[in-house]
């Protein structure tokens, strides 16, 4: 073990202070390698699993972000990958535990002890483009209270992390101006989509504009009425507006009746409600998983009031839906307001 540590703790200065000579990360996206010492892992893996088992609404079953529970011999090794969760429950017992008593300050220790530290982020430790999180706490109970307690959030942290890199990926090539023209031209809203996105459909009643991407098939629909509208804050409503939508769909889409979940979120800043689902159509045998947002702004200045409702979905019947899933939160996650027009 002292071996171990002899080899780590170099490293790990060596990469801290080279900086901007770190390599750059790799791994696939929304997988975090977690990274904790046997006996400490035997204790806290249905904690670890109850938090990483959020689920899409998907016909597969399919993780939000999966996790690999990595052998801690290995720590270095992983060193350039690109989410690392490490794990510390009370005294240093093994390769990941004295590591972490290494690496942390003592001011950083003594607070984990008293209870007032327990998570812990950096962005590009080792690697550039690379999220490592530590949740470490003073013995088991505190672990276990802590990490249940923050578990959404420590979640987020890595699919936060995943989609600015995925979104970095999409910018690399210019968005379809023809996407971006016809949506403000029609709503004020402003939504960056990659180049192969087209518009498919462009409705006066009900007004919506819907944007298509193939291969695999997936689009976004944006949809408004004037002022609040007092369907957008529960599951029944949203399904209801969703199912009205669906019908004036060019394949005729629908809502599974057995399948839904609503939520209260953030949407590209802004309060949010999210109904996740699954839809089908009369046109032919097929269907998928969506997301299907709300979101109301009040008016400013020359801007009315209005809510918006953002429907996001997928066809890929041979393969993943979480991939596509992500994608599409991620360009939904694009979309702004525009301020109102000056003269």
């Amino acid at each position: 073990m002292k071996k171990v540590l002899t080899r780590l703790i170099p490293l790990l200065l060596l990469v801290l202070t080279l900086g901007c000579s770190k390599p750059p990360a790799f791994g696939d996206m929304f997988r975090v390698a977690i990274f904790a010492d046997d006996d400490t892992w035997k204790k806290v893996q249905p904690a670890v699993e109850e938090v990483f088992n959020a689920r899409w609404i998907t016909p597969q079953d399919e993780r939000q972000i999966e996790f690999l529970r990595a052998d801690p011999a290995e720590l270095q090794e992983f060193f350039n990958r690109r989410d690392l969760l490490l794990i510390m429950c009370g005294e240093a017992e093994g390769p990941v535990g004295e590591f972490l008593q290494q690496a942390l300050s003592s001011d950083v220790r003594s607070r984990i002890q008293r209870e007032e530290g327990f998570l812990f982020k950096r962005d590009d430790a080792f690697a550039r483009g690379q999220r490592v999180v530590i949740c470490a706490a003073p013995n088991l109970l505190s672990f276990l209270t802590q990490f249940k307690a923050r578990g959404d959030e420590i979640r987020g942290l890595f699919i936060e992390h995943n989609r600015q890199v995925q979104a970095e990926y999409l910018w690399r090539e210019e968005a379809s101006q023809e996407c971006a023209d016809s949506l403000f031209n029609s709503s004020g809203l402003s939504l960056r989509v990659p180049q192969e996105w087209f518009v498919v459909q462009d409705s006066a009643e009900p007004r919506f504009l819907r944007l298509r991407a193939l291969s695999p098939d997936r689009w976004i629909t944006v949809h408004w009425v004037d002022g609040d509208d007092s369907l957008r804050g529960s599951e029944d409503g949203l399904r209801e507006v969703r199912q009205r939508l669906g019908r004036a769909y060019w394949d005729k889409d629908y809502s599974e009746k057995d399948w839904g979940r609503f939520s209260a979120c953030e949407l590209a800043g802004h309060p949010a409600q999210l109904f996740e689902g699954l839809w089908g159509t009369d046109e032919y045998l097929g269907g998928g998983p969506f997301l299907f947002w709300s979101l109301y702004m009040p008016a400013e200045g020359e801007r009315p009031a209005r809510t918006y409702y953002i429907d996001a979905a997928v066809l890929n019947p041979a393969g993943p839906k979480s991939p596509l899933l992500h994608q599409l939160s991620t360009l939904v996650n694009t979309l702004q307001v525009q301020p109102l027009n000056e003269e």
